[in-house]
């Protein structure tokens, strides 16, 4: 029976399939073809949506429903735009065909290109705040992008290749129909123009697609080029192009590191410097982990403004050079490369702010974080939270290699401040510019600074437990200072009065990492008259190329001196918070020489001179003859006064005058 059923299976007849007729195949191919030319349309934006899914995808998934909306009607408009480029590209013939291509693969590969890559550094996508204060809307195109890093070429090839692709593809899926052929193309100009209207997320949430970011950007600083805007790109920071640095030799008075803390907006009298057994200071946490510091207790800022100190401390030149020159003198990291010396630089600071990130991004470190990249939404004034900051230099400091110079650059001491009630000592405490409750709002500013130096003191913990600690001289400072209306003033950058330009500053140095001159002259300095001008000659000098012969046409430039040698800065010291690397609100210029300073802004007609031995809050101006030849010398450096028109004397910047302020007190 076996054998019959397998004759009978053999003998019966195959099952008879339909085959679809020509006109089906044909109908069935060409919907085919449809869907893949659809796909093909829309792959751009895809690709563009979901490669921003795997790099943000914890951070997409915060948007509350404002920012869900936003960010699906800007892939709408995303998948408009790239879609009619690529649909005239797809043309089989025209004189449009060639340059809707061209047109395609130069967009797509520059706003995919570039922002792969600087999402790569930052964490966040090159927006408004990156692009406004640029110079050159050709450096613009690429972001002021490192291209000497391997991963950024590797970003924007791949967005060549991958543009050029989506062009292949269109041209053999996508069949224009005639109607569609002729129309299509007249909404190019149209789509063009449209990109450049539609408005952008572009600080902290960036719920925007990164293509329509970038092209938000380029209009900004297009139009800030042509002066549609009140912005001044020759006024703001600008990319470095240091002059090279011959190969430094390294010979240090001891074998040692160097790490230099940089704290924001610290008065000096808010700061223990000095060890205080019993501290009621800003900074009391940090003051107990370093009991054998040597303070400083004259330092000084010489200037209220953050792009304009750190200038100083890391160049060591003043600020009243040229633009050219303060973009193409050397800094510390790159001496550091120079000597053979590992650079590391950390900060809080939200680089995206006045486009800082164009001064810091080339530094020759082996180690470096920024805000953006310890937090996607660090506030674009005080930066990410500072214990995400020491967070980040705690995990890592063990991979840095010896010998190193370091900087950690803290940022929440900036207004508008990060405060928490749960760690806030001084009190009364109120956030109010209410002239009547300045004692509350300072006692804000103090809780600010607390709570900053919590994070600073674990970090100081733990590098002085650290092997490499052992070795690591630490010098601290502040950028500058904060006012709270002594002057009438409130905040920084508005005056030069020691209440923001006094800043608190020592040096600590484990055994044995300091000579026994080294140390003495660091000892006599604690009640000398010393600046941040001499705070990057101390670090080269610890790095111990100092004395190297290729350093001297550098150190010709420089106005300050070594805090370990005897020698002092003796000459006048110019003050300033306008530069040609920073523009200011309103010009304010002095000059100190020892205990003497001048001070005076746009609206006065002479200098105010005061000896801050005798009158440490400058309330009696002895006239320029006291301070002669100071005033000057002033006016050889900083011009003739402008006298202009004083601001009103209720501003919420300045604030009626204290009642004990003398008529010249406040500048007028």
């Amino acid at each position: 029976m076996a054998q019959a059923a397998q004759i009978a299976s053999v003998e019966a007849p195959p099952t008879l399939r339909a085959v679809p007729s020509p006109r089906v195949l044909h109908r069935r191919g060409r919907r085919r073809r449809r869907w893949l030319g659809a796909l093909v349309l829309l792959a751009p934006t895809l690709w563009i949506v979901g490669s921003d899914l795997g790099r943000r995808v914890s951070h997409l998934l915060t948007f509350d429903r404002l920012h869900v909306y936003a960010y699906l009607a800007t892939v709408v408009a995303s998948g408009l735009f790239w879609a009619v480029l690529l649909y005239s590209a797809a043309r089989p013939r025209g004189w449009i065909r060639q340059p809707a291509a061209g047109l395609f693969v130069a967009l797509y590969s520059l706003a995919v290109g570039v922002q792969g890559g600087f999402h790569g550094i930052y964490n966040i996508y090159l927006s408004h705040d990156g692009q406004i204060y640029s110079r050159s809307i050709p450096w613009s195109l690429l972001g002021h992008l490192p291209l000497s890093r391997p991963a950024i070429i590797a970003h924007l090839v791949w967005a060549l290749l991958l543009s050029l692709a989506f062009v292949i593809a269109a041209r053999r899926y996508v069949r224009p129909r005639p109607i569609a052929r002729v129309i299509v193309p007249l909404f190019v100009p149209v789509v063009l123009v449209g990109m450049t209207q539609i408005p952008a997320s572009y600080r902290s949430w960036q719920s925007t697609t990164p293509d329509i970011i970038y092209f938000h950007g380029l209009v900004s600083v297009t139009r800030e080029r042509l002066r549609h805007t009140n912005d001044a790109p020759e006024l703001r920071v600008q990319r470095r192009d240091p002059v090279p640095v011959p190969p430094l030799t390294a010979k240090p008075a001891r074998v040692r590191n160097v790490l230099f803390v940089l704290q924001e907006s610290l008065r000096a009298d808010e700061a223990c410097s000095e060890y205080d057994p019993e501290p009621q200071c800003a900074n009391m946490v940090s003051n107990r982990v370093l009991p054998n510091r040597y303070p400083l207790l004259q330092l000084r800022s010489n200037a209220a403004t953050t792009a304009i100190s750190i200038s100083n401390l890391w160049s060591g030149v003043s600020s009243q050079e040229s633009l050219e020159t303060l973009l193409s003198v050397p800094l510390i990291w790159d001496y550091a490369a120079a000597a053979g010396v590992n650079g590391a630089y950390w900060t809080s600071q939200n680089v995206m702010f006045g486009n800082m990130r164009l001064y810091v991004q080339d530094f020759p470190a082996t180690h470096r974080a920024v805000a953006t990249q310890l937090d996607a939404m660090a506030d674009y004034d005080a930066g990410a939270h500072d214990a995400l900051l020491s967070d980040w230099v705690i995990d890592v400091w063990d991979t840095l290699e010896e010998p190193f110079m370091a900087v950690v650059h803290y940022s929440n001491g900036h207004f508008p401040y990060v405060y928490d009630e749960n760690h806030a000592p001084f009190q009364p405490s109120e956030f109010s510019k209410d002239a009547d409750k300045n004692t509350e709002y300072r006692n804000f500013y103090k809780n600010v600074a607390y709570l900053s130096d919590r994070a600073t003191a674990r970090l100081l913990e733990r590098v002085r437990a650290s092997e490499s600690g052992k070795r690591t001289v630490i010098i601290y400072t502040s950028d500058h200072g904060e006012a709270f209306r002594e002057h009438w003033q409130l905040g920084h950058t508005s005056s030069l009065y020691d209440e923001e330009i006094k800043v608190p500053g020592w040096i600590d140095a484990p055994a044995g990492t300091l000579s026994p001159a080294e140390e003495e002259s660091i000892r006599n300095a604690k009640h000398q008259f010393v600046w941040h001008y001499d705070i990057p000659p101390t670090i080269l000098d610890l790095m111990g190329v100092w004395d190297d012969p290729g350093l001297a046409p550098f150190r010709a430039r420089m106005i300050g001196h070594p805090i370990t040698r005897p020698e002092r800065t003796l000459g006048p010291v110019p003050l300033s918070n306008c530069s040609w690397l920073w523009e200011c609100g309103f010009r304010n210029w002095g000059l100190m020489q020892g205990s003497m300073k001048i001070e005076a802004r746009q609206w006065d007609s002479e200098f105010h001179c005061f000896d801050l031995l005798t009158d440490p809050l400058e309330q009696d101006n002895l006239g320029e003859r006291a301070c002669a030849p100071l005033p000057d010398l002033a006016r050889e450096i900083f011009g003739s006064m402008p006298v202009v028109p004083r601001p009103p004397g209720e501003d919420v910047l300045w604030g009626p005058p204290p009642p004990s302020a003398s008529a010249t007190a406040g500048g007028g």
